[in-house]
């Protein structure tokens, strides 16, 4: 079962001055690796996409080789994921 996760500043420290992102979008697997990325702007634009295009890394993502630990619920629905990734 996967698990949409939603990150900010808050969770991550230098998410912004790192990366450039406000917020990164997580679609997390079973066994809590990372499985796609979307990362936005300050303004909401879409900046990074991992795997594919735009990415703000050179061949990796910002969660490559991470595990995330088990939680409860998704931050966002995995529907609204999928929207948003097929944009």
């Amino acid at each position: 079962m996967r698990r949409i996760l939603v990150w900010t500043e808050a969770e991550l420290t230098g998410l912004g001055k790192t990366w450039g992102l406000s917020r990164i979008i997580t679609e997390v697997d079973e066994r809590g690796r990372v499985t796609r990325e979307l990362g936005f702007d300050a303004d909401g634009n879409l900046i990074h996409r991992c795997p594919g295009e735009p990415k703000v890394t050179d061949d990796y993502g910002v969660f490559d080789l991470a595990t995330i630990a088990p939680s409860d619920g998704d931050d966002l629905e995995p529907d609204e994921f999928d929207r948003l990734w097929s944009q």
